[in-house]
This record gives C-alpha cells, structure tokens and sequence, in this order.
C-alpha cells in the first residue's frame, strides 16, 4: 500500500475564488492527504473552509489557525485517502504545526505539517522542540513511521536559494539536517 502526500504553500486562502479553485484543483488530483501551509486562517474560518473542501469533493480536514494575514496549517484528506485517518486536534494554536495519524492494517503513519518561522532564531527553537514532538507509542502490535513534512523556510544553499544572495549562512538550516535524520 502507498500513501500519496503532497505538501503546499498556498501564500494565504482568504481570497474565496483562490481557495475554492485552490481546494478543486487538489481534490481531482489522485493525492490521499494534502498538507498545506500559511492559508492564512482564522478560528471563525474553519468550520466554512472545511465545508468548503467538502463541496469541492474533498473529504475531512483539521485546521491550526495563525492570523488572518500571517501562518495557519491544514492537512486535507481526499476520499480514496486508504487507512483510517484520526486528527490530532492538541497541536498549539500558533499556526506552525498540525499532526494527523493514518492506521493501516499493518502500520501507523503519523504526519506532521509543519510551517517554520522565518526568522532564523525562532525556526531554530521550533526544530529544537521536535526532540519532545515524537512521542512513545503505546501500540507496539504495529509499525510506526514518523513523516515531517512542510515548509522550514531554510536556505540550504545561500547561492542559489537566495536572490540577491546573503553573505550570512541560515542558522536553522543545520538544526533542519538534525530532524531529517533522526
């Protein structure tokens, strides 16, 4: 069995037409769980956007609001989404990470989306708290796989991933390679 995830800044959803075109567009393509980043929610947003996601043939979806004009994270299920999916609603309220976990009949899968500071001290704190994130699991009778994925608004190579380029190195992008390998 495979799982198809794919992960998205969509730059805000607070324009209607750009979230409605935005979640058709995701929902007739063949993806299980779509994770997306900086929509821009807020609390008063969700029930309508997830409503939203269902009118355009999407199925479930849990949402991590910032502000209005700043963070949010979501992750969208589609409808051949394979497993039993369960949300993970106890994520902080800051917009910066929302988790969900996919159960199958031989394994766990437990996502996390996750949209970094951009401010490179704050990014490094925020990796720093994943050491903490990834919790023991009580049921040992199955596998569990632990996915990160997001944005981390690192720059990995300044000369190319910036432009104009920056003579100073991104702090967060060695704490990035530390989470990718644990």
């Amino acid at each position: 069995m495979s799982i198809q995830i794919i992960t998205l800044n969509v730059n805000g959803l607070r324009d209607k037409k750009k979230r409605n075109l935005v979640f058709n567009w995701l929902a007739n393509k063949r993806y299980d769980l779509i994770c997306l980043q900086e929509t821009h929610c807020s609390v008063n947003d969700i029930m309508q956007w997830q409503n939203e996601w269902k009118i355009n043939g999407g199925n479930k979806s849990v949402w991590n609001c910032g502000t209005s004009d700043s963070r949010g994270v979501s992750i969208l299920q589609t409808k051949n989404c394979p497993g039993e999916v369960v949300f993970d609603n106890t994520s902080s309220q800051n917009g910066r990470i929302i988790k969900c976990s996919i159960k199958t009949e031989s394994a766990i899968y437990h996502i996390s989306n996750i949209y970094a500071n951009n401010s490179g001290i704050e990014r490094k704190r925020l990796f720093e708290s994943f050491h903490n994130f990834f919790g023991n699991f009580t049921d040992d009778s199955l596998d569990h796989y632990n996915i990160l994925v997001g944005d981390f608004n690192c720059t990995l190579d300044k000369t190319i991933d910036r432009n104009p380029s920056h003579s100073r190195d991104d702090i967060g992008k060695r704490n990035y390679f530390f989470i990718v390998t644990i």
